[in-house]
């Protein structure tokens, strides 16, 4: 889904992140959040993963890409945005050897200085999730 001329710009800005995600640019979508970016990813328990600062970033999309050997296809299916928050609504497909992950994912994001500042994940089927990252 393409962006729409009334788009608000963070919703733009996300469309912008998923791209750069897409193409496994990493250093691209880290310029979209600040240095003190906090990144919540759920687990199945009731603790959750929370990857802080650029590095934690970095660190995430390494197990990634080590999981998924690149095969990371997150598709954008819609995006909602305002001034203070975005949401964007994602298939993620990827393959790791037999297994294979195919989710609906919301990411919801709070925006501040420098970027998406708070963001949290919402994957429709977290066991799945953390059964292909061997969490």
């Amino acid at each position: 889904m393409s962006a729409t001329a009334t788009e608000h710009p963070n919703a733009r800005r996300m469309r912008e992140v998923a791209d750069a995600v897409a193409r496994g640019d990493v250093a691209a979508a880290l310029k979209y959040f600040p240095e003190d970016v906090v990144w919540y990813w759920p687990a199945e328990r009731k603790e959750e993963r929370v990857y802080r600062g650029h590095d934690g970033l970095k660190q995430f999309f390494a197990r990634v890409q080590e999981r998924s050997k690149g095969r990371w296809e997150p598709q954008v299916v819609d995006v909602l945005g305002s001034e203070e928050y975005v949401v964007i609504f994602l298939r993620v497909i990827a393959e790791y050897g037999d297994d294979r992950l195919d989710i609906l994912l919301a990411h919801f994001a709070t925006v501040g200085p420098g970027g998406f500042l708070r963001n949290w994940f919402l994957p429709n089927d977290v066991a799945a999730v953390n059964r292909f990252f061997g969490y």
